[in-house]
């Protein structure tokens, strides 16, 4: 329950469930063993990422900035939406992640997009731009004219 009063994962009869994010995360900060059910051993933090990465190539990006995040004291949550996370904590004010890699594509119609829902949530519109040594820049985006 530790966990679940830090933000942790979502609690559905009596077990505690973890993203792929979550999951990284606590291993990498040592609060959690990932056991394989076959060999009986210990996963390590690579294993696990090689699990989960088939398929989506854009997970350990993405898992950068959710670490960047809860280091900073922001409870992290993956968006159900077109953003990639929503977070909480250091004020009352409710964010909205949208992760921008360098090189890669970000098209205004979709920024706008995402600024229109963020607005008419009442929400602020955060990018997280990673670039190619993985730094994360934080910028906050309030109006958007074409």
């Amino acid at each position: 329950m530790e966990l679940r009063d830090r933000g942790f994962g979502v609690l559905k009869k009596s077990r505690l469930y973890f993203t792929a994010y979550e999951t990284f995360y606590m291993i990498e900060k040592q609060r959690i063993r990932v056991i394989d059910k076959k060999s009986d051993e210990e996963l390590s933090l690579r294993d696990v990422v090689r699990k989960f990465a088939v398929g989506r190539p854009e997970l350990w990006i993405k898992y950068l900035v959710y670490r960047d995040l809860r280091d900073r004291g922001y409870i992290v949550r993956e968006s159900e939406r077109n953003f990639d996370f929503d977070i909480y904590g250091k004020g009352p004010l409710r964010r909205l992640i949208s992760i921008v890699y360098e090189g890669g594509e970000a098209s205004l119609r979709k920024l706008h997009q995402l600024l229109s829902v963020a607005e008419r949530e009442k929400k602020e519109l955060i990018l997280a731009v990673v670039d190619r040594r993985t730094d994360i820049v934080y910028y906050t985006l309030t109006s958007l004219r074409v």
